[in-house]
């Protein structure tokens, strides 16, 4: 085949498909050059989850016409002057491409007003072409329109999910970004609804407070360490406070939101090892400011990944400060307010006398009185791991329902307060109470969605909460799934909810907390369909069935067996795990070599 000299406008859209994916990567280049431009209020307005329009308003330094004619040009840029510079870059951002891109694939238009000017300019840019800059009055900072993105590239606009995923992303990064930048105000707007709103401060966590909830922020705890290479701010939560999935995990750079890189997501769970739960998480969020020639954050497309150059210098200070801070928080809990700046918050200093954080002249390394005497071990990709449960089932024999005969149940009682111990025809049974229960109460509940039966158990008074404002957009747009199944939410203000009531057959349990784990696990998983949304609600329903350390009275006991032999698939729990092991009066004797 002949090679052809692609046009000027194929280059540039094809550039697009490279830096604009979808609505979201326009709402994050374009809040990032606000960012550079030192604005110090930013709003976001999104029509359509950003198809129809976006907007980005800012107070920054704005430019005249000259920058204005530059800015939509390929690889021109403000944030460089030479390949140097490169090693040394405080911005978010320098491919020079964000503008040119975004111009390309919509209908474009930047109104901008340079501090001191006595007037603005207006560039215009319909798909790339017809570029016009003409006069324009305003205020001092710069607005940018994206109308009808995608409009000539329509192959592109088949591969964005529902208007609510793609809202719901943006959220997400607008919040990443706003934690990370407490000293800049931030507001969102949805079709016209104020989705957030943030007033600038200089503590940090009241910015964590503002996003993602005064329940969540409550309950963190706050570390510094100054050190010559590097300072951090961490936010975590300690050992009574861990979650169910990975959702408050947080991690900002010179101010920049990026992915957690694999060494240090080993890092913090080998910091976590001996405090929470292998299948549990922590929240936990790390502002790391360091010197921006020890960084490449150059390494991604969307600038999302930061490699260092030192890996293990930075996995062994992140994990022992954690670890430290752990231990000396399990022996005196220290809670910050929302309302106590983070300088009067006390130091690690003064709890571990041995772990040097402050002084710049001493070693991080040294130990010699150390709390914690536990070696860090060396960081090794091969080797990551994090553990994670395996459904395993009990021996490799069969437990069938024919075996048991309800008549004949002997409880004989309850072992560690989690297992329950039965004779039944000759073989002994030892059932875990939980993964019983919860396979029981699994089956009632599809029986009664089954047959459109469900009772429900009205709430004397509701439960009202609050969610960060990327959760509550995902339970806004499932909240007709949850009503369908029982758990009757209702929207309560602008990120507000209320329960009013649930089914019955789910007993006295933490609604509340339920919804919202639920809420999280749906917003990981985007791309899950109505089905698997329906499964996962009831399922993390079912899951505050009886709990291992709970008391079983005999009645209770023997009803529980009962009812587990007349499920569908009682030797499993509904995510796998055996409900029952049996040891046959066979394998007894002959163990007690009595054959």
């Amino acid at each position: 085949m002949p090679i052809n000299i692609l046009s000027q406008e194929t280059i540039n859209k094809i550039a697009a498909g490279e830096v604009v994916e979808r609505p979201l990567n326009v709402v994050k280049e374009l809040v990032e050059n606000s960012l550079d431009a030192f604005a110090s209020s930013i709003t976001v307005e999104i029509e359509g989850s950003g198809k129809k329009l976006i907007r980005v308003c800012d107070n920054g330094s704005g430019m005249d016409k000259k920058d204005l004619e530059l800015s939509i040009l390929r690889h021109a840029t403000s944030k460089i002057e030479n390949f140097e510079d490169l090693s040394h870059v405080y911005t978010m951002g320098f491919r020079g491409e964000a503008l040119s891109s975004i111009s390309a694939v919509s209908n474009f238009e930047i109104k901008t007003k340079k501090k001191g000017e006595t007037s603005g300019w207006k560039l215009l840019s319909f798909g790339g072409k017809d570029i016009r800059i003409v006069p324009s009055a305003g205020c001092e900072g710069t607005i940018t329109e994206v109308k009808d993105l995608f409009f000539n590239t329509p192959a592109r606009l088949k591969f964005l999910k529902s208007d609510a995923t793609e809202r719901s992303r943006i959220t997400d990064s607008l919040e990443e970004t706003a934690i990370a930048n407490p000293e800049i105000s931030f507001k969102m707007v949805s079709d016209k609804k104020i989705i957030f709103s943030t007033s600038k401060t200089n503590n940090k966590l009241e910015r964590i407070s503002d996003i993602l909830g005064r329940d969540f922020s409550r309950n963190l705890k706050f570390i510094n360490l100054e050190h010559p290479k590097v300072i951090l701010d961490i936010y975590f939560t300690g050992r009574d406070n861990s979650l169910a999935n990975k959702k408050f995990q947080y991690l900002f750079v010179n101010s920049r939101p990026v992915n957690y890189p694999k060494w240090l997501i080993h890092c913090i769970y080998q910091a976590y090892k001996e405090s929470i739960a292998h299948d549990r998480h922590p929240a936990i969020l790390i502002y790391i400011t360091i010197d921006p020639s020890q960084i490449d954050v150059n390494i991604h497309p969307a600038k999302r990944e930061v490699k260092f150059a030192d890996e293990q210098g930075m996995y062994d200070i992140i994990c022992k400060t954690i670890r430290n801070a752990l231990v000396s928080h399990a022996h005196q809990e220290i809670k910050i307010n929302i309302e106590t700046r983070e300088s009067e918050v006390p130091k690690p200093s003064n709890i571990s006398s041995s772990f040097i954080y402050q002084s710049k002249k001493e070693n991080i390394f040294n130990t010699s009185n150390s709390v914690v005497s536990e070696p860090i071990s060396k960081y090794n990709p091969k080797n990551y791991s994090i553990d994670k449960y395996a459904n395993v089932f009990a021996k490799q024999q069969e437990l069938t329902g024919d075996a048991f005969d309800e008549d004949n149940i002997k409880v004989l009682g309850q072992a560690f307060g989690t297992y329950i111990v039965v004779e039944n025809k000759g073989d002994l049974y030892i059932f875990d109470q939980h993964a019983a229960a919860e396979r029981i109460r699994y089956e009632s509940y599809l029986s009664q969605i089954h047959h459109q039966s469900i009772k429900m158990q009205q709430l004397l008074i509701p439960e009202t909460f609050d969610l960060p404002p990327s959760s509550s957009e995902v339970l806004k747009s499932n909240i007709e799934l949850f009503n369908d199944l029982g758990i009757s939410v209702e929207e309560f203000g602008q990120n507000s909810f209320r329960i009013i009531s649930y089914p019955a057959l789910l007993g006295n349990i933490a609604i509340e907390q339920i919804v919202k784990t639920i809420v999280l696990d749906i917003q990981e998983d985007k791309n899950a369909e109505i089905k698997e949304k329906r499964e996962k609600i009831i399922r993390l329903s079912c899951r505050a069935s009886i709990r291992a350390g709970d008391k079983v009275s005999f009645i209770e006991t023997k009803k529980m067996i009962n009812d587990l032999f007349k499920c569908d698939h009682p030797f499993t729990c509904p995510h796998g795990r055996p409900t029952a092991y049996r040891i046959s009066l066979n394998e007894l004797e002959k163990f007690f070599k009595r054959r």
